[in-house]
């Protein structure tokens, strides 16, 4: 089951998604996305740290928070993807688009 959860951080909000950005969660995110603009947020970002999976619907979200953040000199990033949501973003070229950076490399331990 996928589910988000929001924090407000001082320039905006961030919200991480457990699962999979699919057509399940898309609609709640919708609503909540919305909300936050109307109450004057300027910067999101997207944590996809624990995100398995991102289907087209959850692309759609990403272009339309993008455009809409745009509009009001907001911007959006997403932040943690897993190299298999990174290749896919990259393949869509939407790495500039949207902001994405992958996930942090772990050093591998010396011992």
């Amino acid at each position: 089951m996928s589910s988000y959860r929001m924090e407000h951080t001082d320039d905006g909000c961030r919200l991480a998604v457990n699962g999979g950005l699919t057509v399940v969660l898309v609609p709640e995110l919708q609503q909540a996305l919305k909300a936050e603009v109307e109450k004057g947020t300027q910067r999101i970002i997207f944590d996809l740290g624990e995100t398995r999976m991102v289907d087209s619907s959850g692309i759609g979200l990403l272009i339309a928070a993008s455009n809409t953040l745009s509009q009001k000199n907001g911007k959006l990033s997403v932040v943690n993807t897993s190299p298999e949501i990174l290749r896919l973003m990259q393949s869509m070229r939407l790495v500039s688009r949207l902001n994405i950076s992958g996930r942090p490399a772990v050093e591998p331990s010396h011992e």
